[in-house]
């Protein structure tokens, strides 16, 4: 099907100048926010369910409550939940930052803007990434 100008035209405003790496941020935002629906479920589950379920006689961490330093440490022993506590603030500042980075997106119309926001929060995100690295290593390392 051959489009004459006028059609082709049409369909230049329809299609963004950078398609592929506007559908890739949107592709990245639906999967990063279904990865953090099954982050809080697991977080829900282990954190607030399950350790209520267990023995204290045989934990006697969980003695002071599922919240307490004694407990939070006694999980992060679990290379599991380590590792899957810091994939849940990684994909958690992915979604975020990257919806925070759409809205100013749809709103900014500075080229020079836009980039500096896409950097702030590319900081922003590595910032966070590298504390909750630290902070869960710091509370492993204390016990």
């Amino acid at each position: 099907m051959k489009l004459n100008p006028s059609q082709k035209q049409k369909v230049k405003v329809f299609i963004p100048k950078h398609s592929g790496s506007s559908a890739f941020w949107w592709v990245l935002q639906r999967v990063s926010g279904f990865l953090v629906f099954l982050f809080v479920l697991f977080h829900m589950i282990v954190n607030h369910y399950l350790t209520l379920l267990m023995d204290t006689d045989a934990h006697p961490e969980l003695e002071e409550g599922i919240a307490s330093f004694a407990a939070v440490q006694w999980k992060m022993q679990n290379p599991l939940y380590f590792w899957i506590s810091i994939l849940f603030v990684v994909f958690l500042m992915l979604h975020m930052l990257n919806g925070f980075r759409m809205v100013v997106l749809d709103i900014a119309t500075g080229h020079s803007f836009r980039k500096l926001i896409g950097i702030l929060l590319l900081l922003i995100g590595v910032l966070a990434v590298i504390y909750a690295f630290t902070l869960n290593s710091t509370v492993l390392s204390l016990g």
